[in-house]
């Protein structure tokens, strides 16, 4: 019994790779725009994906079922936040002592981002979308 998990999230974190989870358990690692094959343990089980402080959604899902990952629009309008609100801490705020307490936040906000929302998303592909890749 397997499943197919196809990788197509944006250009954002295309280096590293994703740990892919059955059942809360890390069973294999998948990176940009990869397709795998994976072994289920039952008939049914509980997939999802985590890289460090990043998830995804928990999905069940069944053998010969085609799963696509892809990048949730928050990961996306978090890091044009953090990029946006960095160059203006170092381009208006005048001391150091203050650019790097508004750097010291812009961390704290981007680990609470990071955490707090799904940064990728599991879909159930028909067969339409499965012949597309």
């Amino acid at each position: 019994m397997t499943i197919t998990v196809k990788r197509s999230t944006n250009s954002i974190g295309m280096g590293t790779g994703l740990n892919i989870k059955t059942d809360g358990k890390k069973v294999d690692r998948i990176y940009h725009e990869e397709e795998k094959e994976i072994e289920l343990e039952s008939p049914v089980i509980e997939l999802s994906v985590s890289r460090g402080l990043s998830r995804s959604n928990t999905l069940k899902v069944a053998d010969e079922e085609y799963i696509i990952i892809r990048s949730t629009p928050w990961r996306t309008l978090s890091l044009v936040i953090l990029f946006v609100l960095l160059a203006v801490i170092m381009l208006l705020v005048d001391t150091l002592f203050h650019q790097v307490i508004g750097f010291l936040g812009l961390l704290l906000y981007a680990l609470v981002a990071e955490y707090s929302f799904e940064q990728f998303r599991l879909e159930k592909a028909g067969f339409e979308a499965h012949t597309e890749f």
